[in-house]
């Protein structure tokens, strides 16, 4: 009666090699995974940091109670001016022009006016940092919700219970 099947000698010696294999298997579905992780982790990171950009900006522009293109055309106006007196101010013989002198102090106001406005986007920080961390809570938060296998709106208790 003759077996096809090896021996526990045969078997033992391929045993190592084997062994190799199933670690050789089991690092590149480890490293899968670890990548596939990393890819959502990213994703949601870029998820976030839109998030907080877009609560950053809505913030500081609430604050100074200006809407984003009101503020643009202002930049843009105010830049067309710096060049136009700045051509204006290069010609010696139109330094002396009493319009240039009116343009000039218009110019030193909007500064003024920016000056101010950078002052409240600084004084906003606070807020914007509260906002970022509150983002930045909730994204946790609604992680281990879904790693949980749980619903966020329904398993996330109430304010002040």
């Amino acid at each position: 009666m003759t077996s096809d099947s090896p021996g526990i000698g045969t078997r033992l010696k391929r045993l190592p090699g084997q062994f190799l294999v199933a670690l050789l298997n089991a690092t590149s579905i480890l490293v899968i995974a670890a990548c596939v992780l990393v890819i959502v982790v990213l994703n949601r990171v870029d998820t976030a940091g839109a998030r907080i950009a877009a609560s950053v900006t809505e913030a500081t522009f609430s604050k100074m109670q200006i809407s984003p293109a009101e503020f643009k055309t202002r930049l843009v106006a105010l830049d067309q001016r710096i060049e136009l007196l700045s051509e204006r101010l290069s010609n010696p013989e139109l330094q002396q022009d009493g319009e240039l002198k009116q343009q000039l102090t218009e110019l030193n106001r909007n500064l003024t006016d920016l000056r101010q406005a950078a002052e409240t986007i600084r004084s906003a920080g606070p807020e914007v940092t509260s906002t970022a961390f509150e983002q930045a809570g909730d994204m946790v938060t609604d992680s281990l919700y879904a790693l949980r296998g749980c619903r966020s709106n329904d398993a996330r208790p109430e304010a002040g219970s």
